[in-house]
């Protein structure tokens, strides 16, 4: 208890590392704010569906393509809907190009915090949204590509039925750089995005 006091005092007593332990906590509650109510909106069912969630992101009017990102983004970290929902949906409301941004974006983004969030908190997170069952099945699969993970983690996020959510936080737990991981997702997520954009935006 006295050393994790002592570790306390001295984080407080510099000043770039106070604004750094303010602001990872405002992210942390707006995070877990913002998961209870996107945890309260999908029990509601507002998420089970295409048509459900059309109806929700509508709603919001000029706002809904801003709502859309935000789900895209939330719906990574918290790993509860289908992939290719929010994909399906952003395509038909905004067209494809509007579709491919919104989704593109949020995606991106949620990648990205999941990343961090693993690399913060390590494997007790990744436990904690995930099952046990799940999480032994996926470190099973991954087991097999650990020497070339770099390039298994580009083509499985290409691969559109990938267990990308989770590929995300395990890749927290791995030596991979976030700079390496942040360039991966940028350039592989695009084109199942982009399939999925053309195909429900009516362009084919």
């Amino acid at each position: 208890m006295n050393k994790r006091l002592k570790e306390l005092k001295e984080k407080l007593s510099s000043p770039r590392r106070l604004t750094k332990l303010v602001f990872s906590m405002f992210f942390f509650f707006i995070l877990l704010g913002t998961g209870i109510y996107f945890i309260y909106e999908y029990k509601l069912g507002h998420f089970a569906n295409t048509e459900s969630l059309q109806a929700y992101i509508e709603k919001y009017g000029v706002l809904s393509p801003l709502i859309m990102t935000g789900f895209q983004c939330i719906k990574v970290v918290y790993a509860v809907v289908p992939g290719a929902l929010g994909c399906i949906v952003g395509a038909s409301l905004f067209g494809w190009f509007g579709g491919f941004l919104c989704s593109y974006v949020g995606i991106c983004l949620g990648s990205m915090i999941a990343f961090k969030l693993s690399r913060r908190y390590g494997i007790r997170i990744v436990k904690f949204i995930f099952s046990e069952k799940r999480y032994n099945a996926c470190i099973r699969w991954m087991e097999k590509h650990r020497r070339s993970y770099p390039i298994f983690l580009w083509a499985a996020i290409c691969f559109p039925f990938a267990p990308d959510d989770f590929l995300c936080y395990f890749s927290g737990l791995t030596t991979i750089s976030f700079k390496r991981f942040a360039i991966i997702v940028l350039t592989a997520k695009p084109w199942t995005i982009l399939v999925y954009s053309l195909i429900f935006g009516h362009v084919f």
